[in-house]
């Protein structure tokens, strides 16, 4: 959601990333930017026969240059996945591994997302035929993709995976939610197994967490499953204009999908209870997805079956709050550029995402690179970001009461919340930075170029 104009530069249909050894100021001087073009050039005959690349051997040049390119998806729409992988290319600054982008985005609006319609498929013609153009001009000896769960995702990924290993390319597929498992047990047998003949003919899938790996227990070996945090710029985010919880009104921040999957009715049933005995705001970012096929599409199989049973009535009982207190004590922003997210932030007191299901949300780690406290749930990497008792509060999923309480709890102790929140900016900063990210995945794609899974 906390993406904005910060990725603006991103959204071209192929665009050659940052790459330190292009520029006289890495290199030194225009022999060794001749050289690395010579070595780059030897590199790509070497690899390539008939027009198919092969993976590089141990005996490649150690300072060879790979290329890869990047198939993903960039805002708009802004949600976790385009706005995490805005992140990570705007940052990448790798020598070794020349990344290209092929923008695969299809929709302007998460409402549309997985659906498979006739708009759905011209746009991913035009995303095909500018994919393989960039796979023949580049070259690469890797393709790293994001992994869908949704049949028409699936469908579209397959064209994607596929091509690459026909032209020779190893390719590397992150996940980017938590539900992948839950998503397989919905399908009729001949697509799970199908799914699990596309997974083979990845070199390996990357999540979020290590809590995130039995997704793919028995569909691919523990050693094909790698780890690769989200991570923030903590230089993006100021220091606070105030400290946390200074004066009332105070403000509880969510930002998020406005949806049942992100436990926004459990929110709005807590609030409720909270504003008859605080004095509290709350501050929503985000947009609303009220279509019960793609609300239900973030869910686990246990809530996934409950929500459909009562769709109707959680879609309204989240309609009718955000009519009835709009306005009044909640401020409902809808998409609003990264830097309003980041002012908000600046000025609220506590972040809360009661979330069902989650990847690695990039909202917490935002709130938590601002100094907030986080109030949320222990669903997919999540108690691997927010230390339980250290830098926020994690509630059971769907408890509202809970919910409330842990929420109330933190309004009564503002110096905790205070220190919390400067030990969230500092985990932050030792350990989920888009620096590190970056490197991480210039390492994983250097060694499957190389051959070394």
């Amino acid at each position: 959601m906390a993406g904005g104009a910060r990725h603006g530069g991103v959204g071209a249909a192929c665009t050659p990333l940052p790459w330190r050894a292009r520029s006289m100021g890495a290199a030194g001087s225009r022999a060794e930017g001749a050289a690395a073009d010579s070595a780059r050039r030897g590199l790509a005959r070497g690899r390539w026969r008939a027009g198919v690349p092969r993976a590089l051997s141990a005996g490649d040049a150690m300072d060879a240059v790979v290329r890869a390119v990047a198939a993903v998806p960039t805002p708009p729409p802004y949600a976790g996945p385009e706005v995490g992988m805005a992140m990570l290319l705007q940052a990448w600054r790798s020598e070794r591994v020349r990344l290209y982008h092929v923008r695969t985005t299809l929709r302007r609006s998460n409402a549309a997302k997985g659906r498979f319609d006739i708009a759905g498929i011209v746009a991913f013609a035009r995303v095909f035929v500018r994919y393989v153009w960039t796979l023949l001009r580049r070259r690469p000896a890797v393709v790293f993709l994001l992994l869908s769960s949704s049949r028409a995702g699936l469908m579209r990924d397959a064209w994607l995976i596929v091509t690459a290993r026909l032209l020779g390319c190893r390719v590397v597929a992150q996940y980017r939610g938590g539900n992948f498992e839950g998503f397989l047990q919905r399908q009729a047998p001949a697509w799970r197994r199908a799914v699990g003949m596309l997974l083979r003919r990845l070199a390996c899938v990357v999540v979020q967490g290590e809590r995130l790996r039995a997704q793919f227990t028995g569909l691919l070996p523990a050693e094909r499953v790698q780890v690769l945090h989200n991570g923030v710029n903590p230089e993006e985010f100021p220091p606070r204009r105030r400290p946390v919880l200074q004066a009332a009104p105070y403000r509880l921040l969510f930002v998020g999908h406005v949806a049942f999957a992100k436990g926004f009715r459990e929110l709005a049933r807590a609030y409720r209870w909270l504003r008859e005995r605080y004095a509290v705001e709350l501050w929503v970012v985000g947009t609303r997805i009220a279509q019960p096929v793609v609300a239900s599409s973030f869910l686990p199989p246990q809530w996934y079956a409950y929500y459909w049973q009562h769709a109707a009535e959680i879609e309204a009982e989240i309609d009718a709050f955000l009519q009835q207190l709009q306005g009044d004590t909640v401020r409902f922003f809808g998409h609003v550029h990264t830097t309003v997210v980041r002012e908000l932030m600046a000025e609220a007191d506590v972040f809360v995402l009661p979330s069902y299901s989650e990847g690695a949300s990039v909202a917490v780690l935002e709130a938590m690179a601002s100094g907030l406290p986080v109030v949320t749930t222990p669903v997919g990497a999540l108690p691997e970001l927010v230390e339980a008792g250290q830098t926020g509060v994690l509630v059971s999923v769907g408890a509202w009461e809970e919910l409330a309480e842990a929420l109330a709890w933190c309004l009564q102790h503002p110096q905790w919340c205070q220190q919390a929140g400067e030990r969230a900016r500092q985990r932050v900063r030792e350990h989920f930075t888009l620096e590190h990210t970056a490197a991480q995945l210039e390492q994983l794609l250097w060694g499957v170029a190389r051959g070394n899974d």
